[in-house]
């Protein structure tokens, strides 16, 4: 293609545009003197930038919706496209990369996109762009904005920040959104990692490789590969468009900021209180209102709150009986509501109203002066709502508040919404996103209100007096509630769990069709006893349930009495939580549904102890035994500090310091076996390390008492059962729990397990007097007399044995090349959120030892 701009539109309306760039690390680059190391802006430079742009256009437009590209520093080589194949891919040669960059700004300033988008944006993409433009002396932040040149306004990239660094790309371009979806996808979705791959597998259930940036360079430079190094960033514009696609995370900010009447990038880059203030000041602003801005030293010295929320000690058991899960629909919200809660309403404490010299008192974070003629105050006493901590606030009859008419017609409107949503046609997909998009917002904004007006810490506009009340009434509605149910005589029920606005009552005796009538009987007759938008609603039912501790529960739901199979509900407990490896959720999950379903706990036994078995033989993959923990930054943590994801990242820093983790990343590791008495902080590796060597075993004793054993223990103990016990009876296994042999290319010297692992006979696991480095010895093993004295039965096992080993190899390289594109000899894909990664490594090793049982077999 000759070096000019492919044809674009003049006029470009809400489009997106993502790069992605290939980095390549020349021989003057440090590129033999900086093996392995990821790609700095300072030395590396872009030889290619791949881009995909989406504009959101009706289907009759003519300007294209979708367009993808290229920018390539051309050095003499072969045409892009000839090689590739591409044909419906943009390119332009370049002859440098000032060029490159000058390029990549004209391709901005032509369509004039809102939004600049990148997986991840502070390490590579857009950032990566920005920083080497800073490292050769060109002005292209400046110049990627909106805003002229010598206007004063800001184009910077920002230091990192505590706020900024969970929340924002760091990047500031006025008049364009840039954003960094990984940090978009930490709000989506709850997951172990969030690389690309695992977002995409989980999201939008595709599978693609990881290549490393030297085997990416290698490809590059190259022209008979470099189409793969192309397909490879395609491939990730293509997916970053997608997951924003299918989330519809562009068109729901959008309807929230249109909502809460703030800034788009506002909905992402600030917090509650900021879309709370930004509605009320809104409708204050017509009553000829204004909040007040106390200061920090104002906040300080403020009365703390007195009241906390009603959360019960549960009767923690198991329940094989019916227990009905009631919860107060928008209970604080409603509360502010009927009783009129609201700064502009509120007269203050009642033992300070009686004040003849009408002198000012205390109020919140600032004062409070009330007319002198006490008499208006003595006509309205008996129409007060004086809420249970002792603050009086005025009827609506003489004035409304701001919030609760606020509330209110959030929670109206969202009625409407819902209605709507409801009438609204399956096939009209965009209007139904609007819409549910809407109504969760105004569900949102309702449920942190009552925030707002308590953040005595860090709240804009906090005051006790309102916050405090709003609490205190809701405990006194919960507890009078659970005094009604348990003396109800027809009921005969019995509240076991209340939590904030949620009722646990167990019904014993009942069955489940029972529970359904009596528990709507029981909302009803609540939500009588109390002004409306007060009510209690019917929720679900458990049978079975476990209610282990505080905010900890776990049962079989059922949502309505026609449902007959029912769902595994699960809060708090390690099945939702991820501060543990997976296998521990997977353990006690099954376990838990072994035990709902039989309700036998020896089959929960007979379980537990073949998990636990394995993990002990080590056949329990890499990736169900990995923890991934949040990285708080360098500045996060104290002084000294014992933590996996710091330990690691300051190993990885002292090899590169571009490799430590961005601010929230998740960062995996394992535990391994290491001398008795080391710390266990030493005993911490990424599972790539382990992966590559074949000497560290996972430490599964800590495994089965530190992470699984513990969690099982706190369901279990309620049925008299000590799984501890479980675990001492298990026989240890003889022999290793991974093979000692390493794979060809990887270092792994020999360790103490060589010489003292007991060894054991190749064919039926019985111990042998042959030597570890005897004639005949597969991996330390040989084989025993009795398997000598029957050879025909001996060749069959070892036979088979070799025919799996190679079988399993064959199919993994068959999955693996269908998703790689290529041969694994030509390539080798390092994603450690792919179960077939451990599983390669392992199948691999094992072919090893099936070429040395095939040796053994020869001279046997």
């Amino acid at each position: 293609m000759p070096n000019s701009h492919p044809v674009f539109p003049d006029v470009l309306s809400d489009s997106l545009i993502e790069h992605e760039f290939l980095t390549l690390m020349c021989l003057e680059c440090h590129v033999a003197t900086r093996p392995q190391l990821l790609p700095d802006p300072q030395f590396d430079p872009i030889s290619a930038l791949v881009f995909s742009i989406t504009q959101d256009l009706p289907p009759e437009h003519p300007s294209p919706q979708h367009l993808k590209g290229a920018v390539v520093v051309s050095s003499g080589g072969c045409d892009l496209v000839t090689c590739t194949g591409l044909t419906d891919l943009a390119v332009l040669h370049v002859d440098s990369e000032s060029d490159l960059l000058e390029e990549a700004v004209r391709l901005v300033t032509t369509w004039d996109p809102d939004m600049l988008v990148g997986y991840e944006v502070q390490q590579g993409s857009w950032g990566y762009l920005l920083e080497r433009g800073l490292a050769l002396g060109a002005e292209v932040v400046t110049r990627l904005s909106r805003v002229p040149e010598g206007t004063g306004a800001s184009h910077h990239l920002e230091e990192e920040d505590e706020y900024g660094a969970d929340h924002t790309s760091q990047i500031h371009l006025a008049g364009r959104v840039v954003l960094n979806v990984w940090r978009l996808m930490r709000a989506e979705v709850a997951l172990q990692s969030y690389t690309l791959e695992s977002v995409a597998f989980h999201v939008l259930h595709t599978r693609i490789p990881t290549f490393s940036h030297d085997q990416l360079r290698a490809w590059w430079l190259a022209d008979t590969t470099r189409w793969r190094a192309l397909g490879h960033y395609l491939t990730r514009c293509r997916l970053t468009f997608d997951l924003l696609h299918n989330l519809d995370l562009v068109s729901r900010t959008a309807e929230l900021a249109r909502l809460f009447g703030i800034r788009f990038y506002d909905v992402l880059s600030r917090g509650s209180q900021f879309r709370v203030e930004s509605m009320m000041l809104r409708l204050s602003r017509g009553r000829n209102m204004v909040a007040i801005s106390p200061s920090i030293q104002q906040r300080a010295a403020m009365k703390a709150p007195e009241w906390i929320a009603l959360t019960m000690e549960p009767q923690s058991r198991f329940y094989t009986e019916p227990v009905v899960v009631l919860d107060f629909q928008s209970l604080y919200p409603s509360v502010m509501i009927a009783y009129n809660y609201c700064y502009s309403t509120c007269l203050g404490r009642i033992h300070l109203l009686h004040n003849p010299e009408g002198l000012p008192y205390t109020f919140g974070a600032s004062h409070l002066r009330l007319p002198p003629d006490p008499q208006s105050l003595l006509e309205l006493v008996d129409e007060m709502n004086v809420s249970p901590c002792g603050v009086a606030f005025l009827p609506s009859r003489v004035k409304r508040g701001v919030l609760p008419v606020m509330l209110e017609e959030i929670l109206n409107t969202r009625l409407m919404v819902k209605a709507s949503l409801k009438k609204c046609g399956e096939n009209n997909a965009s209007l139904r996103r609007v819409l549910h998009s809407r109504q969760l917002g105004l569900k949102l904004i309702a449920n942190v209100t009552y925030g707002y007006t308590s953040a005595n810490f860090s709240g804009r506009m906090p005051c006790t007096e309102v916050g405090d009340s709003v609490v205190s009434k809701g405990r006194e509605i919960l507890e009078r509630s659970i005094q009604l149910v348990n003396s109800h005589p027809t009921w005969a029920a019995q509240v076991v769990y209340g939590d904030t606005d949620s009722l646990f009552v167990h019904l014993p005796g009942r069955s489940r069709s029972q529970a359904f009538t009596i528990g709507q009987e029981i909302a009803a007759t609540v939500t009588k006893m109390y002004p409306k938008p007060v009510k209690l609603k019917f929720e679900k039912v458990y049978l079975p349930c476990i209610l282990q501790t505080k905010k900890r529960y776990v049962g079989y739901m059922y949502e309505s009495p026609a449902q007959d199979e029912p769902v595994f509900d699960a809060k708090g407990i390690e099945t939702v939580r991820r501060d543990g490896c997976p296998a521990v959720a997977k353990v006690l999950e099954k376990s838990l549904l072994l035990l709902f379903e039989r309700k036998d706990v020896s089959l929960v036994k007979q379980y537990v102890q073949r998990q636990l078995l394995k993990v002990l033989q080590g056949r329990v993959s890499l990736q169900d035994l990995t923890f991934a923990k949040e990285y708080r930054g360098a500045r996060g943590y104290k002084p000294g500090a014992c933590v996996p994801a710091l330990h690691l990242a300051r190993q990885w820093m002292r090899h590169d310091p571009r490799k430590e983790p961005r601010t929230g990343e998740r960062v995996p590791y394992v535990i391994i076996y290491g001398a008795p008495g080391l710390p266990l902080i030493q005993l911490v590796r990424c599972p790539s390390t382990v992966l590559a060597d074949a000497s560290l075993r996972l430490n599964a004793t800590y495994y089965i008492t530190q992470a699984i054993l513990p969690p099982l223990h706190r369901c279990l103990a309620l049925l008299g059962v000590d799984v501890n016990t479980w675990y001492t009876e298990l026989p240890r296994p003889s022999t290793l729990t991974s093979s000692s042999t390493a794979l060809p290319g990887f270092s792994s010297g020999p360790s103490i397990a060589h010489y003292f692992t007991p060894v054991a006979c190749v064919g039926c696991g019985a111990a042998t007097t042959l030597a570890p480095t005897g004639k005949g010895a597969v991996g330390g093993q040989g084989l025993c007399g009795g398997c000598k004295a029957n050879p025909q039965e001996t060749v069959v096992l070892l036979g088979e044995r070799i025919r799996t080993y190679e079988r399993a190899v064959d199919h993994i390289q068959q999955v693996c090349e269908a998703c790689v594109g290529c041969r694994l000899q030509e390539v080798e894909c390092i994603s450690l959120d792919c179960p077939l990664t451990h599983r390669r490594v392992v199948a691999t090793r094992d072919l090893h030892t099936a070429h040395q049982l095939r040796m053994l077999l020869d001279d046997f």
